[in-house]
């Protein structure tokens, strides 16, 4: 955490917090907690987004506005952009275009791989935290600033998020001792679990069941993949359906190391999710598509059709897996 930006966040300028599409919970969950910090130090701040919250999230504005461009023309204007659980001004879509236009400056608050080379100057980056979320506590912790119920909630949320619920291999000592003080600080975690997974629309259950019904597994059983297309995203978006929840279930079959969500949208934009068991580092085949992430979960956007892109995905996994098998070959030979 370098001094130009501790000096920026005290600076006591407008800023707008804002994120990469369709927010998550470590997206979402890490600007509530900065909003509350940087209202504290009595600057003027508002979220804004791309995407609107999903209704798992939505108790996140209880206490907190958030707007985005679905419900408004444009962004409000501030002195300086701080970007959220991404780097890059392009992962906002069209929000994005509308900032290189006004041109503010732009600040980065991530932790995945490449960000310090993303659009933000000053930046936060730290690949070693399991979430966003667990570097704006830093930052509280850093400037001695009592955090508020909101903002405990909000850094869970994110921890929660990217941690899987502390299930992911991602989740270390600092993480589990960061959650148990939001915890301390107030934070009910069955209550947040409920709001979070257990108030669906009741035809989330049948568009689980159709994902899983067409999901494909290849390369001996080691790399399982399910499509989405346009039609089912539709579906999707009306009930504010999580897809991420398709990716478990195939992730939990036996021999399967890699697995992918690929969700062809109406412009033609195909959006792939990649997780991996752990052998192969997925982030690598994120970048091979103009992506990025981390090396068990990373993601990428692509302007061609669902065919093309598992094909030229189904390749590199396979390559990452021969290569996997071929490094482990020669350790077993020394």
């Amino acid at each position: 955490m370098n001094q130009a930006f501790l000096d920026l966040i005290q600076s006591r300028q407008s800023f707008v917090l804002s994120g990469h599409e369709h927010p998550d919970g470590d997206c979402l969950g890490s600007q509530v907690a900065l909003f509350h910090l940087l209202r504290g130090l009595g600057a003027e701040v508002s979220i804004f987004n791309p995407d609107p919250v999903a209704p798992g999230l939505s108790f996140l504005e209880d206490q907190t506005q958030i707007s985005n461009m679905r419900e408004h023309e444009g962004p409000p204007a501030a002195d300086v952009v701080v970007l959220l659980d991404c780097a890059e001004l392009t992962r906002l879509g069209r929000l994005g275009d509308l900032w290189r236009e006004q041109e503010p400056a732009i600040v980065v608050i991530d932790h995945h791989v490449g960000s310090e080379n993303g659009d933000g100057d000053p930046y936060y980056v730290d690949v070693s935290a399991a979430a966003t979320g667990v570097l704006i506590y830093n930052l509280y912790k850093e400037l001695g600033i009592e955090i508020p119920a909101p903002a405990a909630e909000a850094i869970f949320v994110s921890i929660v998020s990217d941690t899987g619920w502390f299930k992911y291999s991602n989740t270390d000592s600092r993480t589990l001792m960061i959650a148990s003080e939001m915890i301390g600080a107030g934070v009910q975690p069955d209550r947040l679990y409920d709001r979070m997974f257990r108030d669906n629309d009741p035809e989330s259950i049948a568009l689980l069941a159709e994902s899983l019904n067409q999901h494909q597994v290849c390369l001996d059983g080691r790399f399982g993949y399910a499509t989405l297309d346009p039609t089912f995203m539709n579906r999707v978006k009306k009930i504010g359906f999580d897809t991420d929840g398709i990716l478990e279930p195939i992730r939990s079959v036996k021999g399967v190391e890699v697995v992918c969500l690929l969700k062809a949208l109406n412009s033609g934009l195909t959006k792939v999710s990649l997780r991996s068991m752990g052998k192969i580092d997925v982030q690598e085949i994120a970048s091979e598509l103009g992506g990025g992430g981390h090396a068990k979960a990373a993601g990428a956007s692509v302007k061609r059709p669902v065919a093309e892109v598992i094909a030229e995905i189904e390749g590199l996994v396979k390559l990452a897996l021969d290569r996997a098998e071929q490094d482990e070959a020669a350790l077993g030979d020394l």
